[in-house]
């Protein structure tokens, strides 16, 4: 199994469960993501990926294409 590494992104433009729904299968549909998780309260998710395989700048896009913003906290 390849590395993991975990990154975490503040997102802007969540109202409700439903947004924090869609953003996780967004993301769990792009290679190299094994996990995400949203939190609409820390307006934050949480995306466990292979570094090889996934880009911050690539979880930042897949974002975008949903409808919200997001930012990698470094």
């Amino acid at each position: 199994m390849p590395a993991t590494t975990r990154l975490t992104f503040a997102i802007e433009g969540m109202h409700c469960a439903s947004c924090t729904l869609l953003i996780d299968e967004v993301l769990e549909d792009l290679e190299g993501v094994h996990r995400s998780t949203t939190k609409l309260r820390k307006r934050q998710t949480v995306v466990d990926v292979d570094p090889t395989a996934c880009t911050p700048e690539g979880i930042v896009l897949a974002i975008a294409e949903a409808g919200y913003t997001a930012s990698w906290q470094t």
